[in-house]
């Protein structure tokens, strides 16, 4: 009788360590494939880490991460940001971004159309409107005079959302 008890034992244990991992990995997950925000793929010409609630997250792309702070009411701050041009790691203090594009990575589809044949404005996108980030400002007017937007220093911009 004893080892049938003990047994008995065992196996609950073994049950709740299963269901207590099984809880555990339910609600630990992470996609590091998806932003932090929005849940929209990560690109890998926009992708930008921003310190959102104590620790580092990986948002989609500049704009998102900015507006992380307008949503949640407590302060990000951008550690990294991606240039479009060649992927590579940017320091926000020296990168520039162009503001307003044509070219948003974040686009999930085409503006509706109207019956006028006109597009609907969108009330509101937290990666709208997009940022584009660049190494150098000579980079960003290039791609600016192509594809419209404004060339702002990165540090500028970020100070400015923050308020």
């Amino acid at each position: 009788m004893e080892r049938r008890s003990w047994f008995g034992g065992f196996v609950g244990f073994l049950m709740l360590a299963i269901l207590g991992y099984a809880g555990w990995r339910t609600f630990s997950y992470s996609n590091a494939d998806e932003c932090y925000a929005c849940r929209r793929p990560i690109h890998a010409h926009s992708r930008t880490v921003a310190v959102a609630n104590g620790h580092a997250q990986l948002f989609c792309c500049p704009a998102c991460a900015l507006s992380q702070h307008e949503q949640a009411g407590k302060p990000t701050q951008v550690t990294q940001l991606t240039s479009f041009l060649n992927g590579k790691a940017l320091s926000p203090e020296t990168a520039y971004v162009v503001k307003g594009s044509n070219v948003n990575t974040c686009e999930r589809t085409p503006a509706p159309i109207q019956a006028d044949k006109r597009s609907v404005n969108l009330r509101y996108d937290r990666c709208a409107p997009s940022l584009v980030a660049f190494a150098q400002r000579g980079e960003a007017l290039e791609f600016a005079r192509e594809h419209g937007g404004e060339v702002v220093a990165f540090q500028e911009l970020a100070a400015a959302f923050v308020k």
